[in-house]
């Protein structure tokens, strides 16, 4: 499946699509069935964190696997210059649903192998939110958030260096990790399976959890 198929709702879903799981959130359907599903894409790099707790050392994407697959080259190809790649990686990076968007297209793009994405060699390696969980109780998907954020740390650390990451971009990236982590928490789900009040209760504690995997990051220096 791609990123662009819809979520079902959580007591529906049999698999989850590829950064859409969490990127593309139906909204809610009112029962009289005359409101119109709406697509949300969201998003999600990995997060060292330990239920919710910051693993000393560890941030989602500073350590990378050493056996992990289509790394990024130090070299840029000779059809992409160093400032072109600069300049995508921030339309995909940025604080915004609509860089969000554009991350899950190229996702999808990546996926099928397509030369206007795959001509920038990105790394798109990822183990999600590491250590805490990648989805929290009501349906609430974390982990394609954090795969975006894996995404911004690993890239421009491998083309700009870590010194420069952090002063230039990694605040930025982290904060793209907490508006996609929000947008989830926001979410609606069609014929929600949840009274009321402890979908309420459930909202709440993503919002909660959500800004505790971006003080991790920040933390994480």
């Amino acid at each position: 499946m791609t990123y662009s198929e819809f979520l079902e709702p959580p007591r529906v879903r049999k698999s989850l699509a590829p950064w859409r799981g969490h990127a593309i959130v139906a909204r809610h359907l009112n029962r009289k069935g005359n409101s119109a599903l709406i697509k949300l894409r969201a998003r999600i790099p990995a997060i060292a964190l330990s239920g919710l707790v910051l693993i000393a050392g560890a941030s989602p994407a500073l350590a990378d696997s050493a056996a992990s697959h289509g790394a990024v080259s130090q070299t840029v190809t000779a059809s992409v210059t160093k400032a072109q790649k600069l300049s995508k990686l921030k339309t995909l990076t940025s604080n915004s649903e609509d860089s969000e968007l554009k991350w899950g297209t190229a996702l999808d793009d990546h996926t099928a192998g397509r030369q206007p994405i795959e001509k920038y060699k990105f790394n798109w390696h990822t183990d999600y939110c590491t250590y805490s969980p990648d989805s929290l109780p009501g349906g609430y998907v974390f982990k394609w958030g954090c795969y975006r954020h894996d995404f911004g740390y690993r890239n421009y650390k491998n083309l700009v260096g870590n010194a420069a990451f952090k002063r230039d971009h990694k605040l930025r990236v982290d904060k793209a990790l907490l508006g996609d982590l929000n947008r989830v928490c926001g979410q609606r789900f069609w014929d929600d399976p949840y009274p009321a009040a402890q979908r309420k209760k459930l909202k709440d504690a993503c919002y909660k959890a959500a800004k505790k995997y971006y003080n991790a990051v920040r933390a994480a220096g």
